[in-house]
């Protein structure tokens, strides 16, 4: 693991009206360093990744994303998305379009790439993610683990310096979410940063240099996925695993 920030959270506080969903969050990820973070529903797990792409605003606090405060209006959010990969649950691929075009849309609008050179870049990673055969395709004659496997090969695309995950298998079948997680993991063993939302312990216990308990809007625990998984330290990280283990 480098000495690298990627992304750096200081004092996050986000609301919704008058409920208070994040509560003074501290974070700093490293390059290549794979943090997964895990907590109940309504946690805020998923509002901390959404103020780190921007698609929340902060209401208090400083997020940094390879040095760049997204939280200043003067910056420019699209340039920092450059370094930013996100997969959500929803695939969120274009319907009228074929697998290869919706792996080589982003890389033409946003980094202004040629048709050319983004069509070799989407044949690349669709080869990583083991889709290079359904190029041609389009999205609707696709398994739901399929269509995720593209939205990660399009985040790749852009050659992010971290990707952020939210709860990419919860919408999936479960014979599905093998093959999801099997690309996740082959991406963490070529050194992507990630930080990724889930419910998948085992995942968390194979893959994570760190593991993040979050409750409540704020982070309770956090530590090597034996620290936090085999032996927590806080009633409410123990509550938690012993209702879903």
């Amino acid at each position: 693991m480098s000495n690298e920030v990627v992304v750096e959270i200081r004092d996050l506080h986000k609301n919704y009206g008058p409920l208070e969903v994040l509560k003074g969050i501290n974070l700093t990820v490293h390059r290549c360093e794979k943090v997964v973070v895990l907590g109940p529903s309504g946690s805020g797990k998923s509002t901390m990744l959404r103020c780190i792409n921007a698609l929340e605003d902060a209401d208090r606090g400083s997020i940094k994303v390879a040095g760049q405060e997204i939280t200043d209006r003067k910056v420019n959010i699209n340039k920092v998305r450059e370094h930013l990969g996100m997969v959500f649950q929803r695939f969120n691929l274009w319907p009228h379009k074929s697998v290869i075009e919706n792996v080589m849309l982003g890389q033409m609008v946003v980094s202004g790439k040629s048709k050319e050179e983004a069509q070799k870049r989407a044949l690349e990673t669709l080869e990583r993610v083991g889709l290079a055969d359904k190029a041609d395709q389009y999205p609707v004659r696709l398994s739901g683990g399929q269509q995720q496997r593209v939205a990660i090969a399009r985040t790749l695309a852009m050659d992010p310096k971290v990707i952020l995950f939210d709860e990419p298998t919860s919408a999936l079948d479960p014979e599905l979410v093998g093959e999801v997680l099997s690309v996740m993991k082959s991406l963490a063993d070529d050194g992507m940063t990630m930080i990724v939302v889930t419910h998948e312990i085992t995942f968390a216990r194979e893959v994570a240099d760190r593991v993040i308990f979050m409750d409540g809007g704020v982070i309770v625990e956090e530590g090597t996925p034996e620290e936090v998984l085999v032996n927590p330290k806080e009633a409410r990280t123990r509550a938690f695993l012993k209702r879903v283990l």
